[in-house]
């Protein structure tokens, strides 16, 4: 009898534990306003971000339009990556990450299955509060950030806040005038130059168009700390953009949380610490069709894209990194200068042909001030850690692919600074 008395007193005892483990509300320093996968994303992205978050929506659910039919999705089926690649593979309860068994997931969504699977990721974030059937009705700017008043009567002190309403509902409360009335347009990837390719934090497919999300993009958008999705989603909301969207969304989140963490504001944000907190969490801006996200170099091939080493071509085939190709001296002369004041006396007498494998590392090695352990290096690991095809030789003519692994791996230009325009700080 005594047994069971304690046995009881201390089932008892864990319920209350648990059950007040889960009803405690962290105090948050991010408000996300919303219903919509875009709000979905920039809650989840700034959870993981180990931001306090609080996800506000007005009706009794969130992303209810995900419920009504079986979704075939379409769009971006070579460009999977970041939340909604995780989504997928929470919905298909995949244990591989290979895209091809996402992709054909993507095109037969079930919509309980989703829905489950937004549950199950929304569950296991300690950081994140869920707030349904409130609207936001009031935001005070003050010193120490923003007071956001709900119309359940709750305030919140928070430092960031993303609005991700079709409207920008809270634009009254920021703003004395609608500075929002005439967005500039989303640019397609083609049109982007080389310096505001530096600056980008999401790409998205939508109608055969792939449309790139700069940072100017996403601070234009942006007052006291606010962060609006509205204006920026310039494409339908049908289910093709479902994952144009979910990108979008996450980079908002990430850009917010940033403002959040470091109790900085936007204008002050460090574009590499804003787009490697992206990746970490496996967001995809790269555009490749013909690159994997399963390739083993994948990392440093999204590093060296986002130095803007090579032009974006939009082909029949649409826009392939084309990772065989040669690399002239002349084609990077430029960039590694604008990297590298060293550079520039290497490229002096330098003529404008094919690189050598010998010309690329007696290069890197000039402007990373390492010697030859990097040819030891780069011959042991050839075909077993760099995975290059062929054997070692210092003859051979560099290919795009090659080039880009091993200028990120023993260069690692992406470090420099840039600013917000893209333009390299030295």
């Amino acid at each position: 009898m005594i047994r069971l008395k304690v046995s009881i007193i201390g089932l008892l005892m864990l319920f209350c534990g648990i059950t007040g483990a889960i009803a405690k509300e962290v105090k948050p320093t991010l408000l996300v306003y919303g219903d919509g996968v875009e709000a979905f994303a920039a809650a989840l992205q700034a959870a993981r971000s180990n931001v306090p978050t609080i996800w506000v929506f007005e009706g009794a659910t969130y992303m209810a339009d995900v419920e009504n039919s079986t979704l075939p999705v379409a769009c971006n089926a070579h460009l999977l990556g970041g939340i909604w690649k995780d989504l997928l593979i929470e919905t298909g309860q995949l244990k591989s990450k290979e895209d091809s068994l996402i992709l054909a997931l993507q095109k037969d969504i079930n919509p309980r299955l989703m829905r489950n699977a937004l549950e199950r990721m929304l569950a296991k974030q300690q950081n994140l509060t869920l707030v349904s059937g409130t609207q936001v009705v009031g935001i005070a700017k003050g010193k120490k950030g923003l007071t956001v008043t709900l119309s359940n009567k709750r305030k919140y002190g928070v430092r960031a806040m993303v609005d991700a309403t079709p409207q920008g509902d809270t634009r009254p409360y920021v703003v004395s005038t609608d500075l929002f009335a005439k967005p500039s347009r989303i640019l397609s990837l083609p049109e982007i130059n080389a310096d505001e390719r530096r600056t980008l934090l999401a790409l998205g497919e939508y109608e055969t168009a792939l449309y790139g999300y700069r940072w100017f993009d996403v601070f234009s958008r942006s007052n006291s700390n606010v962060f609006f999705t509205a204006g920026l989603v310039q494409v339908g909301l049908d289910d093709n953009s479902l994952s144009l969207r979910a990108n979008l969304g996450q980079a908002v989140g990430a850009a917010a949380a940033y403002c959040s963490f470091f109790k900085t504001t936007a204008d002050k944000i460090d574009m590499r610490k804003l787009q490697t907190e992206l990746l970490t969490f496996d967001a995809r801006i790269l555009p490749f069709s013909d690159i994997s996200s399963s390739d083993s170099n994948f990392k440093s091939l999204q590093k060296i894209f986002l130095v803007s080493f090579f032009p974006v071509e939009d082909t029949e085939k649409g826009i392939l990194f084309d990772g065989d190709r040669p690399v002239s001296i002349g084609s990077v002369k430029a960039v590694f200068n604008s990297l590298y004041s060293r550079s520039q006396l290497w490229f002096v007498d330098k003529e404008d042909r094919d690189f050598e494998l010998k010309e690329l590392l007696d290069l890197i090695k000039h402007v990373s001030l390492r010697g030859d352990e990097v040819n030891r290096e780069v011959e042991k690991e050839w075909s077993r850690k760099l995975k290059f095809k062929g054997v070692y030789d210092p003859e051979h003519i560099v290919s795009r692919y090659e080039f880009a692994v091993l200028v990120d791996r023993y260069a690692d230009p992406y470090v420099k600074a840039i600013d917000g325009e893209g333009k390299i700080l030295r």
